[in-house]
């Protein structure tokens, strides 16, 4: 690099520093008017042109023309290829959100089709987070949600009657094809603020003397990495072998968090070799930085292969584990292939250093890095396929058991069985045949969020 594009690179990277800084926020909030859409859109402007990944791919567009912030941040965007940079008017919801706090009774759930050709749905109940509303209702997995409000779920009723922040729940079994509805109803209160804890499920099974490991995590959330540290410390003192890790409810979270979770997992030969490169844009390339396995010998199980179980919705800092890993140990995916983000974002206000002095509320979160293996064997434009597929339709048993659907085939692959034979064995209780899709996106439009603190910028 010559010495002006240089200085040119250090002077941009220096009005990064400035902003996150809040160089541009007033002086004295008491007496300066709030922002208006033109100051909001500067805001965005002048913050998308220095960390955004595609900048230079930005369209010129004069941001003093623009009437709506959030209409004319989407125009600036990549399209097809960014599918996940946002903006948000509630920068607390949305620091809450990265932190585990949300809004929310307690569960996670997919929704069915009941049968071919009919409009009625039923909402099954994937996993109920601890300390819920939820849980203290006694929801558990396989539960099948038939009502709401003494009415029947069907594709034009769900949203409404499954965003009520109280509701009164029939349950029902099916049993021979038919649907038989289920008593007492129970009632369910949204928590204003749950902390969805991300250690869902923990086990460890005896396989003839050789202990297998399963972990059920639904988000990487650093304000729980020393509950996960504790984790892997009972594997390491049960004798752990084998590790089953769940990430099929998993959308991402904190790439430090991903960074631990590996550490954990790795080879320990591998310490000190590189697990993601990270990839600026021009303007910022000389914060690009290797993030290196920094194992802790107290913690990490020294495996050779790693079973994964992933969804569509298995994303971003988990798809992370998988790929960032596979150069060094066997990985083993069962499932679905992911959702294919290989991006990190970071959350940009006007003032991250002193948020008491922020101006608004505001906040970008655009795409600022490409994450790559030591290898860079990713293909961008698609999720990890799996090694071995399976579809999670079947809810026969709690996450964990020995005989859930998909760690059941994880543990016959340890056993030296054929796929066949797990399919076969699987077979009983089909599972639901016909999902329907869209409602996840609704209530988690941060689905595929991987995103890096604001130190990687300086501070």
């Amino acid at each position: 690099m010559n010495f002006d594009k240089r200085l040119k690179n250090y002077a941009l990277i220096l009005l990064v520093f400035a902003v996150g800084l809040g160089f541009n926020a007033c002086d004295d909030n008491n007496d300066k008017p709030k922002p208006g859409v033109s100051d909001i859109n500067k805001f965005i402007y002048d913050n998308m042109n220095v960390l955004y990944y595609w900048n230079e791919e930005m369209p010129n567009i004069d941001y003093r023309k623009e009437g709506d912030s959030k209409e004319y941040f989407e125009k600036l965007l990549k399209k097809p290829d960014d599918r996940w940079s946002f903006i948000t008017d509630n920068i607390k919801e949305l620091e809450d959100y990265f932190a585990g706090i949300v809004k929310s009774p307690g569960y996670s759930i997919q929704l069915y089709y009941l049968e071919e050709g009919s409009n009625q749905v039923v909402a099954i109940v994937e996993f109920v987070y601890r300390d819920s509303p939820a849980e203290e209702a006694g929801l558990q997995r396989g539960d099948i949600i038939y009502k709401i409000n003494g009415e029947v779920l069907n594709d034009k009723n769900y949203i409404s009657l499954l965003s009520l922040e109280s509701k009164t729940i029939t349950l029902a079994q099916i049993s021979q094809g038919e649907l038989i509805e289920l008593s007492p109803t129970v009632v369910v209160k949204d928590l204003e603020d749950l902390k969805q804890h991300p250690i869902v499920a923990t086990s460890i099974i005896d396989n003839g003397g050789s202990k297998i490991a399963y972990l059920a995590y639904t988000s990487f959330i650093a304000g729980y990495d020393d509950e996960l540290a504790d984790v892997f410390r009972e594997f390491k003192a049960e004798g752990v072998k084998e590790l089953v890790l769940d990430l099929r409810y998993n959308s991402g979270g904190s790439v430090s968090s991903a960074h631990k979770l590996v550490n954990m997992i790795v080879p320990a030969s591998e310490n000190g070799k590189p697990f993601i490169n990270e990839r600026y844009n021009s303007v910022l390339s000389e914060l690009d930085a290797t993030l290196k396995f920094n194992i802790e010998e107290e913690t990490n199980l020294n495996l050779q292969r790693l079973y994964v179980l992933t969804t569509e919705r298995t994303a971003s800092a988990s798809e992370m584990v998988i790929y960032g890993l596979a150069p060094y140990m066997e990985v083993i995916q069962i499932g679905a292939t992911t959702h294919g983000k290989y991006y990190a974002s970071v959350t940009w206000t006007d003032n991250n250093l002193e948020p008491e002095k922020r101006r608004h509320q505001w906040a970008i979160q655009p795409i600022i890095i490409k994450s790559e293996n030591v290898d860079n064997s990713i293909d961008y434009s698609k999720g990890l396929a799996p090694d071995y597929e399976l579809r999670d339709n079947n809810y026969n048993s709690d996450l964990g058991d020995e005989d859930e659907y998909f760690l059941a085939a994880a543990i016959s692959l340890i056993k030296g069985e054929t796929f066949e034979a797990i399919r076969l064995k699987s077979a009983s209780g089909e599972g639901f045949s016909k999902p329907l899709r869209g409602f996840r996106e609704k209530i988690d439009p941060l689905h595929g969020t991987m995103w890096v603190e604001n130190s990687k910028l300086g501070y």
